[in-house]
């Protein structure tokens, strides 16, 4: 995906996300757990290359989801808040090249896309 791909998907959407319709791989519902953090370790594999694969839900685009508290939240967003300690401003995608990466540090929003981090 381009930076002007990248740039009219930001222009598109809010500063938030919301969850759309969920797809359970194998029935599997949102990765649920004791905490944030648990539901998302039960549902992520260290792979190859430093990246971190999601084996949960996730949207009808792939996206990761994680669910704690009633709440639902986009695997991305969480992991971008714990790795960059703030919210983040647009959609947050894996920059790395592995599709669906859950490394805080290969996560960009667009603050990160355009170097104002």
């Amino acid at each position: 995906m381009t930076d002007e791909d990248l740039a009219a998907l930001d222009a598109a959407s809010e500063d938030t996300e919301t969850v759309g319709p969920v797809v359970r791989r194998g029935g599997r519902r949102p990765a649920v757990g004791s905490s944030w953090r648990d539901a998302f370790d039960r549902h992520t594999i260290a792979v190859d290359g430093g990246h971190l694969h999601w084996t949960g839900a996730t949207t009808q685009d792939g996206t990761p989801v994680v669910a704690f508290g009633g709440q639902v939240e986009t695997g991305y967003r969480l992991v971008f808040r714990w790795h960059h300690g703030r919210e983040p401003v647009g959609r947050v995608r894996p920059t790395c090249g592995y599709g669906g990466c859950m490394v805080g540090g290969h996560l960009a929003d667009r603050v990160v896309r355009e170097g104002r981090s």
